[in-house]
């Protein structure tokens, strides 16, 4: 059976520690509608505060245009993926590029001066916070070594009858 075709995408846009939540988007939205809906949530002043000083630096980002940057989606292989990325096609919709229901692309900026794709720069979010991420790890060790396997039969407890 084919894979199901979604009727409404949302779409997550990431770079750096940053990601921008495009969603209710019909199923033929180009890529290029996509980037410009990018470029105006990167230029928006909603939430300028909204970055903790102390728990990140705001990304480095030098886009003024949509000609700035590319949407990429990540390529996998056996649904984990290599690292490498592929450049949606602007003219393409989100039906016909491929695109999940709920897939997360990638922002690839431009050198401004030479006008090359220069390297996806995205760090995902821990799986737990700093704290807690100690003490799990110490935690799994102790199980692991508390774990004994089963616990085998006496012989002598087997033939009580």
């Amino acid at each position: 059976m084919p894979p199901r075709i979604a009727r409404i995408f949302h779409i997550q846009v990431k770079t750096h520690k940053l990601t921008i939540m495009l969603s209710s988007l019909a199923p033929t939205t180009t890529i290029a509608e996509l980037k410009a809906e990018t470029l105006s949530a990167l230029q928006s002043d909603v939430a300028p505060n909204s970055l903790d000083v102390d728990a990140m630096e705001p990304p480095e980002l030098d886009i003024q245009s949509e000609e700035d940057f590319e949407l990429c989606r990540a390529k996998k292989d056996k649904g984990k993926p290599t690292g490498d990325f592929e450049v949606l096609g602007p003219t393409k919709t989100l039906r016909d590029s491929g695109l999940a229901g709920w897939e997360a692309v990638f922002l690839q900026p431009r050198d401004r001066s030479t006008g090359d794709l220069l390297p996806v720069q995205y760090t995902p979010p821990p799986m737990y916070p700093e704290e807690q991420q100690e003490e799990v790890t110490q935690s799994r060790t102790a199980e692991a070594s508390n774990n004994k396997g089963k616990r085998k039969a006496h012989p002598d407890e087997n033939d009580e009858e």
